[in-house]
């Protein structure tokens, strides 16, 4: 019994130091690598895992399609840009009345829109988003329309973050506690409810889970996180614009879940990784560069068809079976 416990703990002390050496190369990068360029990928690839993690929230663990996700993540930035430009709000304030509009806003939507069917839900958030950024383009008083909203400060937390490795800092925070935050709810028993509403409705509503509820809950939370990112875009690029709300965004995250396997943390940060960071590897062939992101999209679809997770899954199988 006694050689059976000191196996099973062994892998956890392994994941505990790989963890930590994960944790002190990301921490080191600043330092050793000094090019703009990079460090402008590794922030987007950080903007990208928050967004996708807020967008599984909804996708993935309840099932449930929302088209509105580019629209939450323009709001929280919009919100942040006219708070910091006009009244000088702190980033802190600006991050809480961000998540805040964007709850509301969810919940504003998710009320009569998850009544609906899941088609006409899915259609339902596509309408909202349209709307958003139809509104972005004609508030001229409140969004400056077409000409932006331009000058927003540098934030300041304790320190002025005003260079690309405060940014990385920044960002990658964001996504940590948003990874943190996605990993321990999904845990809970409130995790397993979206699980339940998820894969069965009926079977749910039966013990006692109320799928509105959840569906609701999931809904708000992910806009609310992408809004605290939205924040810190608004803060990264300077200036926030109509097009910023555009819906090539959720074809972006939702090759992200395909790519990484919705329904897990670990496929949607590297679905996010890869997703990001291979457009840029491929520009050392700029002609054939959108022709093998292509190519390599459909590789993955047919080989692998659950996403990078899947494959996990299937390794993780076959080791089990084996032993």
């Amino acid at each position: 019994m006694a050689v059976r416990a000191a196996t099973a703990a062994r892998p956890t002390w392994t994941r505990g130091v790989l963890w930590a050496l994960v944790a002190a190369t990301l921490l080191a990068v600043p330092q050793v690598v000094r090019q703009s360029y990079v460090l402008d990928i590794l922030i987007e690839i950080a903007l990208y895992v928050g967004l996708a993690l807020s967008y599984d929230l909804v996708v993935g663990y309840v099932g449930s399609l929302s088209l509105a996700h580019p629209a939450f993540f323009g709001v929280g930035a919009y919100a942040t840009a006219i708070l910091a430009t006009k009244l000088h709000t702190p980033i802190l304030v600006n991050l809480l009345a961000a998540a805040a509009i964007t709850a509301l806003l969810a919940l504003a939507i998710g009320i009569p829109s998850f009544r609906l069917s899941e088609y006409s839900f899915a259609i339902g958030t596509l309408g909202f988003a349209t709307v958003a950024q139809v509104v972005a383009q004609n508030w001229i008083d409140l969004t400056s329309g077409p000409l932006c909203v331009t000058s927003v400060p540098r934030p300041a937390m304790f320190v002025p973050i005003d260079s690309l490795p405060a940014f990385y800092y920044l960002m990658g925070g964001m996504a940590l506690l948003i990874l943190l935050f996605t990993r321990r709810l999904i845990g809970s028993r409130i995790g397993r409810s979206f699980t339940g509403v998820r894969e069965n409705e009926v079977m749910a509503r039966a013990v006692g889970i109320n799928p509105f509820k959840y569906k609701m809950l999931a809904f708000s939370l992910g806009a609310a996180m992408a809004g605290c990112v939205g924040t810190l875009y608004a803060y990264y690029i300077g200036l926030v614009c109509p097009t910023d709300l555009a819906l090539n965004l959720t074809l972006t995250l939702l090759v992200i879940l395909f790519i990484g396997g919705s329904g897990s943390l670990r496929g949607v940060v590297l679905g996010a990784i890869l997703v990001t960071a291979l457009p840029e590897l491929l520009r050392v062939s700029n002609q054939w560069r959108l022709v093998a992101y292509g190519v390599g999209l459909l590789l993955i679809i047919n080989f692998l068809p659950d996403g990078i997770e899947g494959l996990f899954r299937r390794r993780r199988r076959t080791r089990d079976s084996s032993g």
